[in-house]
């Protein structure tokens, strides 16, 4: 039986989606299990990274098990990550696939990559044979960036990322769930872009003006305070650009292709696949 956490989550939901018409058998953890999907023979189980007890049931029995990330302050995050192995290891469970993200390492600057890599180290020091996905920047992430004046403004500087869709990450979790490969493997998308290329092609699919400006981080602290955002925020949401501006997420990887067959979705094939996505960047009527 295969353990996907987090199910009420958009990738882990879709994930657990593709995975069922895979035919493979399911139990879908959540903390919330009424907004688990709905899903034909999958077993649906409460289950709370903050809370052991609950962790040991739903692992119980498991061959392999996918662990998408909790919320959770970084730092936090891993010390959660971590219950979740420790129940997998006294489970027995044969393998753990965990969603990382591209550029995890100590230095990242990102808060949640090196929150990630505190993760990952957490699961290698388990025992218990892994896969880790590191998926790149989600596109959709874009979306809630611009504000009423369709400016997104962080210090990216000419930076690119390998954005990737949802929908690809899903894609190969699903597959890596049928198959399980071990070893660290980046998610991304098809090309690495600007700040600036995203904008724009986001604004022609949108059907309004989108645009970026950079700004240092020095600024958008000031920006930031001004608008009442609390520092952990702050540091997040800067160190989001930072990590774009450092490079960490400019490797273009063929996993996508590699895992389902697929070529990576491009942006524009992937809002027109799901065009409802792009509704809160639509000009009002």
């Amino acid at each position: 039986m295969i353990l996907i956490t987090g199910a009420s989550g958009r990738v882990a939901r879709r994930t657990a989606e593709l995975a069922s018409l895979l035919g493979l058998e399911l139990r879908l953890m959540s903390r919330n299990p009424q907004r688990a999907p709905k899903l034909a023979g999958a077993e649906v189980v409460r289950g709370d990274f903050a809370n052991p007890a609950t962790l040991d049931q739903a692992f119980a029995g498991i061959g392999t098990a996918l662990v998408v990330s909790g919320h959770a302050r970084p730092g936090e995050r891993a010390r959660l990550h971590r219950n979740a192995f420790e129940a997998a290891a006294r489970a027995g469970v044969g393998h753990v696939i965990y969603i990382s993200l591209q550029g995890s390492s100590p230095g990242s600057k990102y808060p949640y990559s090196r929150d990630h890599d505190l993760s990952e180290q957490c699961l290698a020091a388990s025992g218990i044979p892994f896969t880790v996905l590191r998926n790149a920047f989600y596109i959709d992430m874009f979306l809630e960036r611009f504000d009423a004046h369709g400016i997104a403004r962080g210090p990216a500087n000419g930076g690119r990322g390998a954005f990737v869709s949802r929908e690809d990450c899903a894609r190969v979790a699903a597959a890596v769930l049928a198959a399980p490969p071990g070893g660290t493997h980046d998610v991304t998308g098809p090309e690495a872009l600007s700040v600036a290329d995203v904008a724009g092609r986001l604004g022609v699919l949108a059907g309004r003006e989108l645009r970026f400006e950079n700004e240092s981080v020095e600024a958008g602290e000031r920006r930031m305070t001004r608008t009442r955002q609390e520092p952990g925020r702050i540091e997040l949401d800067l160190g989001w650009y930072e990590a774009i501006a450092a490079g960490e997420l400019q490797h273009v990887s063929d996993a996508v292709r590699r895992f389902t067959g697929r070529e990576a979705l491009s942006m524009e094939e992937y809002f027109t696949a799901f065009p409802h996505l792009l509704d809160p960047l639509r000009p009002a009527a």
